[in-house]
């Protein structure tokens, strides 16, 4: 026998796992079981294939080597190895289809979880089919509803169509009828234009006549205003010479008297001084000085109602001023609003005037448009 068929194949360690690690993926566990069976059983063919082959060097080696304690030995160590590898085969099965048992329950736990959603998500669906379908009997209904109404309105179309179709040649005729009314009215506009353009010529003579009175009669107005507020004011020039000439005589009267008033009064502090000089003569004194103050009573008297007087002539005269500048005010506002009133009346003359004239222009735009 060659050397290659007595040699030994190396087999994993005991402690080494046979299958591999395969990760928990989350929510795909059944591919993940299928993965680990295919997995297991190639490992497990892989196992066999060698333990097939280990027997067959076993055998070979017995054979060719018969009647040698040597091969006794070896071929003792080789089934020895291989009853080693055969159980290490049988317990690692063993513990990988415990694991393959708690895999299958655990994803028959998840089947009867999915099949009892699978039974709630089916009585939800038959519940929404059930609302759908009666949502599509009542769009059904409203359909056949709509329908009939479209039916109505159709027919209610058609009718308006034969209402509209009468009341078109209505208004045809109608409109065959306005349009001889207006060729008419058309002919009798051309008459009438005519007509109205002869007697415009005649009305806008009339007016230039008429104008020219109004020219006339607003000039004459004028002069008549003017010769009125000249007549005012000559008569208001007369009227204050007059005032001023009349204060002055009183003025002058007043003034008259007062002069004969003091002079009176001055004689008679003459007298009295007079008769002061006599009784200085006649060397009384108690009667000076008696006459000497009745002198000087009476000359604080006469101080006193001259004062008086000459305050009541100024007060008298004060009033006489009031009243002409009074009076002169008054004539002065009266003549004021006299010419206001003039004005305005001839404002409204010639606003009035301003208003024929631009109907008369319209009047004559219009019948010359016509």
């Amino acid at each position: 026998m060659s050397e290659n068929s007595t040699e030994l194949v190396n087999y994993p360690d005991k402690g080494q796992a046979f299958l591999p690690a395969i990760p928990m993926i989350p929510g795909n566990r059944v591919n993940l079981l299928e993965n680990r069976l295919s997995s297991q059983e190639r490992t497990t063919a892989v196992l066999l294939d060698q333990a097939f082959r280990i027997k067959d060097d076993i055998v070979s080696y017995l054979q060719g080597s018969k009647g040698h304690q040597q091969g006794e030995t070896t071929a003792r160590q080789l089934l020895e190895n291989h009853i080693q590898t055969i159980t290490s085969i049988v317990k690692k099965l063993s513990h990988d289809i415990e694991v393959l048992e708690k895999q299958i329950r655990t994803r028959d736990n998840v089947a009867t979880g999915t099949t009892f959603a699978v039974q709630s998500l089916d009585h939800k669906y038959l519940h929404g089919f059930g609302d759908l379908r009666g949502r599509v009997a009542r769009c059904d209904a409203s359909i056949a509803k709509l329908s009939g109404d479209i039916n109505i309105i159709r027919h209610e179309i058609q009718r308006l169509e034969k209402e509209i179709g009468g009341i078109r040649s209505t208004s045809e005729s109608y409109a065959n009828n306005l349009e001889m009314k207006v060729m008419r009215l058309l002919d009798k506009l051309e008459t009438s234009n005519s007509e109205q353009s002869s007697h415009l010529k005649t009305v806008q003579g009339d007016q230039h006549h008429e104008l020219q009175l109004l020219d006339f009669k607003v000039n004459s107005l004028l002069n008549d205003l003017q010769d009125q507020i000249q007549d005012q004011r000559k008569w208001t020039e007369t009227q204050l010479r007059r005032s001023e000439q009349e204060q002055a005589y009183n003025t002058n009267q007043f003034l008259n008297a007062i002069k004969e008033r003091l002079e009176a009064a001055e004689k008679k502090l003459e007298e009295n001084v007079h008769l002061s000089l006599k009784l200085e003569s006649t060397n009384k004194p108690q009667q000076y000085e008696m006459v000497l103050s009745q002198v000087k009573k009476y000359e604080n008297k006469l101080h006193a109602r001259i004062t008086r007087f000459e305050r009541q002539i100024w007060n008298e005269l004060e009033e006489i001023q009031n009243e002409y500048r009074s009076g002169f005010q008054s004539i002065h506002e009266a003549l004021n609003s006299l010419q206001q009133i003039q004005m305005t009346k001839l404002k409204l003359e010639k606003k009035k005037f301003q208003k024929d004239i631009k109907k008369i222009r319209c009047k004559v735009s219009e019948l010359q448009e016509d």
